[in-house]
């Protein structure tokens, strides 16, 4: 679970450095996009740890 949990914790600082150039470069709508990925996929890991049987 440990592997788990770094490897979302670099995967989400990634997507979040990218949503940052998008925005930088005034690509709106892919950041857009990404931000809801990002947010849809945060929301997802948080409830299958919370309702997991290692918690």
């Amino acid at each position: 679970m440990v592997r788990y949990a770094k490897l979302m914790g670099w995967l989400m600082l990634f997507l979040n450095l990218v949503l940052l150039f998008l925005v930088s470069t005034m690509h709106t709508m892919a950041a857009m996009w990404l931000m809801a990925l990002i947010m849809t996929t945060d929301s997802v890991c948080a409830l299958v740890h919370s309702y997991s049987r290692h918690s």
